[in-house]
């Protein structure tokens, strides 16, 4: 019997760079630089010969996987959306993008957006390319039709979190679900949010009819692939943000008690900690491929670096982003997530850094730190605001309350319960829980797209005059970033770009 695994056999979708995978792999538009993948564009494939087994299909698929790393692990993706929130400051002597974005000032030029857009289009690209070949790969036994329909729901669901990230980002969006043969396909004009939303939720609802629950691991090392309970969870995601509560759930119903919440906070994001009970789907990387996560190093002070004993990372000036004022008074006494979420040290231009990453053997490849996309907390907590206000979802908060208090999660504590008498509304109770659980994890600037655009910006321009000065007030136009100008310039025009 025929079984299909990672050529790596280190972590799923690590591949060494110089791969012959990559001769499948072609970036239309524009192509992606970073320290992974090396793409090689094509204007015209082969649609006879692009795959002529299942196997070559999952090769292709583990270099999606692999693209991943460049969009989530880079410093681009958490100056633009979590250095955009009131979490995190930026030091506004740094690169004149990055402040930008900082101050809602960014420009359609920004070469941060122009990099996360290309690069999360790449991935849709390259996702189409397997979605709509997979149908021609033949195949010798139901096992292996049965991995063709499962590679297909892994690259839908890869291709929705891009999408995903896309539309909180910019709004309407060019909607390309065919492989992009030359540049005349490439010019498409923007398609409503619903209807994104719509491709989201349908490639999502597709992807959790084929996919596993889980993977074995083992000798096959498919452990961390997207599973059936990931699509769901970032199907009840997508539909809590686009607004549809109900329907988020339904969808998050079928993973309450699938998972559970590690006893120790801080385990969560440490070095060589995958894939624990409480990951849902986690973006991979691994120095020992020359994979290793690299953006986090530049967030912790060479002073602190040296004295953790880090060969590799440090800033030696400023911090480049750093939790701002506000966010560190945000916790209760005897809550270990702010411990475990930023540190004080002295200099620089902050009294604190983040410190939720930190692999004390990271050097020159980078760090053992797995990004956690989707976990457990956050399906209890978007359940309870997708429920509402209810004794249920009382209990799925205080749960994430419990354990931030060292407690079992499972068990009533009257001294870190919260219930209806607790002051504030359901919703801001809601917020400032996941606030507190998911700071510096690129969560708090959707948390905030989802209240009404007026509190949004009242928090947003509160944050900008508490940290800095001169900065001008933001408007609700700027709740969504421009469209980056190559994309306009490229259509002639066929993509419009959003108000100012």
């Amino acid at each position: 019997m025929k079984k299909y695994r990672f050529r790596n056999r280190t972590k799923p979708g690590l591949i060494k760079s110089g791969s012959t995978l990559f001769l499948f792999f072609m970036a239309v538009v524009s192509t992606s630089c970073d320290d992974f993948i090396d793409v090689t564009p094509e204007s015209d494939i082969d649609a006879n010969t692009f795959f002529s087994n299942p196997d070559e299909l999952v090769f292709a698929l583990n270099g999606v996987y692999a693209s991943q790393r460049g969009i989530y692990g880079s410093l681009d993706y958490f100056n633009l959306i979590e250095a955009r929130s009131d979490n995190a400051g930026q030091d506004q002597t740094d690169q004149k993008e990055r402040v930008e974005t900082d101050t809602f000032e960014e420009t359609p030029g920004n070469l941060l957006m122009v990099n996360i857009w290309t690069q999360n289009y790449i991935l849709i690209n390259n996702a189409n390319t397997i979605i709509a070949r997979a149908p021609d790969v033949p195949f010798d036994s139901d096992m292996e039709q049965t991995l063709i329909n499962r590679v297909v729901g892994e690259a839908k669901f890869l291709r929705a979190m891009s999408y995903f990230t896309l539309v909180n980002m910019f709004g309407p969006l060019p909607l390309r679900t065919e492989p992009t043969v030359d540049f005349d396909d490439a010019i498409l004009p923007r398609s409503p949010v619903a209807d994104v939303y719509g491709l989201i939720v349908s490639d999502l609802s597709d992807a959790a009819e084929v996919l596993p629950d889980s993977y074995s691991g083992g000798p096959f090392n498919e452990e961390g692939r997207a599973t059936r309970f990931a699509a769901l969870a970032l199907l009840g995601k997508a539909q809590l943000q686009n607004g549809n509560p109900s329907a988020a759930s339904s969808a998050l119903q079928d993973l309450i008690g699938q998972f559970s919440l590690l006893g120790d906070y801080a385990a969560i994001h440490a070095a060589g900690n995958d894939n624990t009970p409480e990951s849902i789907f986690e973006v991979s990387y691994n120095p020992t491929n020359q994979t290793g996560l690299g953006f986090n190093n530049v967030l912790i002070p060479a002073s602190e670096a040296s004295r953790l004993g880090i060969v590799a990372g440090g800033n030696g000036g400023n911090l480049p982003t750093f939790p701002t004022s506000d966010v560190q008074t945000i916790y209760e006494p005897g809550d270990v997530r702010a411990e475990a979420s930023f540190t004080s040290y002295t200099g620089g231009n902050s009294t604190h850094y983040i410190g939720k990453y930190i692999d004390p053997d990271a050097a020159g490849d980078g760090s053992d730190i797995n990004l956690v996309v989707l976990r457990y907390a956050d399906v209890l907590l978007m359940k309870a605001e997708a429920d509402g206000e209810s004794a249920a979802s009382y209990e799925l908060i205080n749960q994430v309350r419990r354990r931030a208090f060292g407690q079992d999660p499972g068990t009533p504590d009257p001294a870190i319960d919260i219930d209806a008498s607790t002051p504030g509304s359901f919703l801001e109770k809601v917020m400032l829980e996941r606030r507190r659980e998911f700071v510096f994890e690129n969560q708090r600037w959707l948390d905030l797209k989802r209240l009404p655009p007026s509190e949004a910006l009242v928090i947003i321009n509160n944050h900008l005059i508490a940290e800095y000065t001169g900065v001008p007030a933001v408007n609700a136009n700027r709740l969504i970033y421009p469209i980056p100008q190559q994309e306009i310039d490229i259509s002639g025009g066929v993509v419009e770009q959003n108000p100012d």
